[in-house]
């Protein structure tokens, strides 16, 4: 079975007949580094990476101190992860052309390069990334401003609303004054007369305090409405991770403790299932950060495509997943397992439009537990991460159990 990671339709190949698969999901969020501290530790860590290797031999700490260095490198290699992964969707900004621009610096940085190329490679995209993070700023903040104008719009609706009552209010007893001084007339005609063109001012001023009160009410339904939709999609993308699609670790950790507090009181189990792409990072640095991140869409379609609708899927945070089977045996929860271990060997992709090289095949790793009396979202999670570290022990691209 082929699948393009780029999305294209592979239909014959040799004369043989191969199935196509799709990918889904795309990029978000961003908190950033303060520039001059980002730009510091990373120009240390040039120093230090070209300062010359004295020999081991006769230098006991050469060992710690490279130690250290890559150790060094490989939270620079983090950070940059989480810094992309922190770049908001905003289609205005272009967030790809971004994240691929931290990706050619990353690279460089972890080049054997001399340490002036490093440098300058550094310095040409500061103030590019500066700008952007800035720009992303300034698109956060206005729509930051439409909720607040849209809470504004409320707040007066409701100030005219209190205004107009009391001008009705003032009418009414007006006229109310008008009726009561008729009563001191003589004539009972001219009572009549009178009584007669009161109530029809009345009248009026009520029908008219109506139509008002209509209006205002349809105006403020309506903005009502518009405020409850933005906050709903803020709502549901703070829930959903940018990249795949499916939730992130707050809707995981939120959906963890209501289940869990559920399957307390009213008896129903549930499976938990964590996986693990197999060696991800030698995806991303033999393919790229693109080729790795169109990975993980295909692979949580996958995932998406091998749970029930009433079960969970999360992205638990980089390459690891959560599923939650509601309903699951522990016997029921493996099964899946394997059955996802299978599906996901099965698939391979392409990483490029012409094809040229070997397709790129993806496997992960599962640890599987079950819900237990007592059971926390912390004591759970362990249990699962125990076993998937068993499996990954055991040669991977396999489901362990874990009952206790």
């Amino acid at each position: 079975m082929t699948m393009n990671v780029y999305g294209t339709i592979l239909t014959k190949r040799q004369g043989a007949s191969t199935r196509t698969d799709g990918v889904i999901g795309h990029g978000l969020r961003q908190e950033p580094l303060p520039q001059k501290r980002l730009s510091m530790e990373i120009k240390m860590l040039l120093q230090k990476k070209s300062s010359p290797a004295p020999d081991s031999a006769t230098n006991p700490g050469v060992r710690a101190i490279q130690s250290r260095l890559e150790g060094i490198l490989r939270v620079t290699d983090l950070l940059f992860d989480f810094l992309r992964a922190f770049v908001l969707d905003l289609k205005e900004l272009d967030p790809q052309k971004f994240r691929h621009q931290l990706d050619q610096l990353n690279s460089l940085i972890g080049s054997d390069e001399n340490i002036r190329k490093i440098e300058l490679g550094f310095e040409r995209d500061r103030d590019s990334i500066s700008q952007y993070i800035e720009l992303q700023k300034r698109c956060v903040a206005e729509r930051e401003k439409e909720l607040k104008d849209i809470i504004e719009l409320l707040v007066k609706a409701m100030t005219n609303l209190n205004t107009e009552n009391r001008e009705f209010y003032q009418r009414v007893h007006a006229q109310s004054e008008k009726i009561e001084k008729i009563s001191n007339l003589d004539d009972i005609k001219r009572i009549k007369r009178a009584l007669r063109y009161e109530v029809e001012q009345i009248r009026e001023i009520v029908d008219l305090k109506a139509d008002q009160d209509k209006r205002s009410i349809d105006i403020l339904a309506q903005q009502v409405e518009q405020l409850r939709t933005e906050l709903e999609k803020a709502r549901a993308k703070s829930m959903t991770d940018p990249l795949t699609g499916v939730y992130n670790r707050q809707a995981l950790d939120q959906y963890l403790d209501e289940r869990i507090s559920r399957a307390s009181t009213a008896d129903r189990n549930f499976a938990l299932l964590m996986l693990d792409i197999d060696d991800f990072k030698k995806i991303n640095d033999n393919y790229g950060h693109l080729i790795g991140d169109r990975a993980l869409m295909a692979f949580a379609g996958k995932c998406r495509q091998a749970i029930r609708s009433d079960d969970f899927l999360a992205r638990y945070g980089g390459e690891e997943f959560v599923i939650i089977l509601e309903g699951a045996t522990f016997r029921n929860a493996m099964k899946k397992a394997k059955q996802i271990c299978e599906t996901v060997a099965a698939a391979k992709y392409t990483t490029d439009r012409e094809q040229k090289g070997e397709y790129l095949s993806i496997t992960t790793s599962i640890g599987v537990t079950v819900f237990r009396k007592n059971d926390t979202p912390q004591t759970l999670l362990e249990r699962a991460d125990k076993a998937l570290y068993t499996a990954k022990q055991k040669g991977k691209n396999r489901a362990v159990g874990r009952r206790s």
